[in-house]
């Protein structure tokens, strides 16, 4: 699939106006920020934003999770769709080695079964080594959970494995539901793994403690989730529960889907964010460790200044990623759910290391799966990934076709 070819948008601080689908357009981007950032947010904004053109990444697929090698390559694999009664989804991997201008997908061997499941997590190690984690990991025996490691020697031209691996959590709730009704008996390794100064990796995951039995608004027999770290001495095989990030109840869904990042810039250098979806309607939750991880702040909503005169709004969504770019500026991406009735892909930036946010930047207007990915590909240029689809309709949500696709994003700072 080649890239189609077209100029970066130049944005205006006064308008937000929404992106077509598969063609470069102007967007014209309200751009706002603390009067402790700018003296006029609202005409003198702290960031300038421009978005490139949508570009096909995955036609027919969703969900996608998004990898950026040191060596270059892109790499983007997610859920093409869920089969009825059946425990996983079908999937996919595309990569990309010339910059994202095509993408070839990533089969695995007959022997390899169906390849790492999407939303799982991917790190790489000071060797070169990638090392890719399946998200689920489902429930053999005392509340031991085996999961599956695949490994990448060469910039995800080949990938080996699977391996089992072990996660042991000893307070974790062994039987539930998910939320297509369907019974599990699992835990989710989700979004991010932290490769420490020791060695040791650290992971972020969800799923549900014994006592966490309050019922999910939409869906009652599911029971909200906690979101909690895993942690890893050998690279992986073995994992064992470190320390709980946010526990329920809370808004539709308790704290589930977090994200974590370490912040290798400024004056909270080493402190971990993260932040984890809280329902299809609700508000994305922040939280803060200064020590690894073993304790967090109490989480907050997460919410954006837009006005000169300091009114704010939540950013709503699902499924939030979120970097440290090499400025040390911060970005997430986030979708919102049909159920929220206002359709569409974003990003959020903050500039004082995730204390506020800002700058709400509307990718589209689609209903989306609202499943999203951000990594920066060079310094003060993003790559972001996220959904497009046919349906017109939210009752059409669930026959719609999806397609993934990305777009390049530059990011500057205003000159002081």
């Amino acid at each position: 699939m080649k890239r189609k070819h077209g100029h970066f948008s130049t944005l205006s601080p006064l308008i937000l106006q929404t992106a077509s689908s598969w063609f470069p357009v102007t967007v014209f981007l309200c751009l706002s920020a603390l009067a402790i950032q700018a003296s006029d947010p609202l005409f003198a904004p702290s960031l300038q934003v421009e978005l490139g053109p949508e570009e096909a990444v995955a036609p027919g697929a969703g969900w996608p999770y998004l990898f950026q090698s040191i060596e270059g390559t892109t790499v983007v694999l997610g859920h093409v769709k869920w089969i009825p009664k059946s425990p996983y989804p079908i999937h996919f991997t595309v990569r990309s080695y010339d910059g994202r201008k095509t993408w070839e997908p990533w089969t695995p061997a007959p022997e390899q079964g169906t390849g790492p499941m999407t939303e799982g997590v991917a790190v790489q190690l000071k060797d070169g080594r990638i090392l890719i984690f399946d998200v689920y990991a489902e429930h053999t025996r005392n509340r031991i959970f085996e999961g599956k490691r695949w490994i990448s020697r060469d910039g995800w031209r080949t990938v080996s494995g699977p391996e089992s691996v072990r996660v042991s959590v000893p307070k974790a709730e062994i039987s539930g539901v998910d939320d297509r009704g369907e019974p599990i008996s699992r835990l989710y390794i989700r979004r991010s793994v932290l490769l420490l100064p020791g060695g040791d990796l650290l992971a972020s995951a969800y799923g549900r403690f014994e006592e966490d039995t309050a019922p999910v608004e939409y869906l009652p027999k599911m029971k909200q989730t906690r979101s909690y770290l895993v942690r890893s001495s050998d690279e992986g095989r073995t994992w064992t529960y470190y320390s709980t990030i946010a526990v329920p109840p809370i808004e539709q869904e308790g704290f589930g889907e977090p994200v974590i990042v370490q912040l290798k810039h400024g004056k909270r250098t080493g402190r971990l964010i993260c932040q984890m979806r809280t329902g299809r309607e609700c508000p994305i939750y922040q939280t803060e460790s200064d020590d690894e991880g073993k304790t967090w702040t109490k989480p907050r909503p997460l919410r954006w200044i837009y006005s000169r005169f300091g009114r704010q709004r939540d950013l709503i969504g699902v499924d939030p990623d979120l970097v440290e770019m090499s400025d040390g500026t911060l970005v997430m991406s986030y979708g919102h759910k049909p159920d929220y009735q206002d359709h569409g892909n974003f990003l959020a930036f903050s500039v004082d290391q995730g204390e506020t946010w800002t700058s709400e930047t509307r990718l589209n207007s689609s209903i989306t799966m609202a499943y999203t990915g951000i990594r920066e590909v060079s310094p003060g240029v993003l790559f972001v990934v996220y959904t497009n689809s046919n349906a017109t309709q939210t009752s059409k949500y669930r026959e719609a076709t999806f397609d993934t696709v990305g777009r390049t994003v530059v990011v500057r700072r205003a000159a002081k």
